[in-house]
């Protein structure tokens, strides 16, 4: 009966991955599109705050960063966050940000890097859920 369960788990430990790798895959490619159709445009930002938020859990603790920008579009003052590494910035500084047309307060950092990582990472998630579920059988 052990085993039975231990194999149900595995399975849905693999499935899991499959799911996100499958999200971020999805993501990164609705980013990369957005971007090449002019969904997303340039604009000048300037960074109000930086949050640092030290966080555990069972592996250990690590820090997150939230930035938090704000900008203009046709006007209108916007305020959004960036999850960025905050080494590099820092409050006052002007940048520029990238908001999407259809959801101004939806911004990112220029540059497709970003975009590839994330459905590298998808990549990654997908092959390693699926070695998982195949490993099982």
């Amino acid at each position: 009966m052990k085993q039975g369960v231990n194999g149900i788990t595995k399975i849905l430990f693999g499935a899991v991955f499959v799911a996100a790798g499958v999200l971020l895959i999805i993501l990164g490619i609705n980013r990369l599109v957005k971007m090449n159709a002019g969904k997303y445009v340039e604009t000048q930002a300037k960074i109000t705050k930086i949050e640092t938020t030290l966080v555990s859990d069972e592996d250990g603790s690590h820090e997150e960063h939230e930035i938090t920008v704000e900008y203009q579009v046709d006007g209108k003052k916007f305020v959004s966050c960036l999850s960025e590494n905050p080494r590099e910035f820092y409050e006052g500084m002007e940048l520029t940000v990238l908001y999407d047309v259809d959801k101004p307060t939806t911004v990112v950092l220029p540059g497709k890097a970003s975009s590839f990582i994330m459905m590298a990472l998808g990549f990654v998630g997908v092959i390693g859920g699926l070695m998982v579920i195949i490993k099982k059988q």
